[in-house]
């Protein structure tokens, strides 16, 4: 019986993990918005919209990649889309965690 609940549960998790492996941006938004919440003391509230930033930002830079071919215009339209983060950031985040965020901000971006 124990075996069979154990096969059950195994089948229903697996796409749900499986899904959350192989999207490389949701793990990222995930991992920004984490590390921010630890780092800074966030809300569970506060955290969920860091984490729809950082998919917004992702689905943004989504785009630009979709509709420049020549390089030069991508990166400067990548950077374009990424210096809305701090504003989008301020937003949510109180002054004094806004300024810990800009002081942290580096480890808190970075994607290792």
């Amino acid at each position: 019986m124990r075996e069979n609940i154990g096969v059950i549960l195994f089948f229903l998790l697996a796409p749900v993990y499986l899904n959350a492996q192989q999207n490389p941006a949701t793990n990222l938004a995930n991992r920004i918005a984490t590390k921010m919440k630890d780092t800074l003391n966030l809300t569970a509230n506060q955290r969920t919209q860091i984490y729809n930033i950082n998919m917004q930002l992702y689905n943004q830079k989504l785009v630009v990649r979709q509709q420049y071919t020549n390089l030069d215009s991508v990166r400067v339209n990548l950077q374009r889309v990424e210096n809305k983060r701090d504003s989008l950031y301020h937003i949510i985040l109180p002054g004094n965690k806004y300024q810990l965020y800009r002081q942290k901000k580096r480890s808190l971006i970075s994607q290792n």
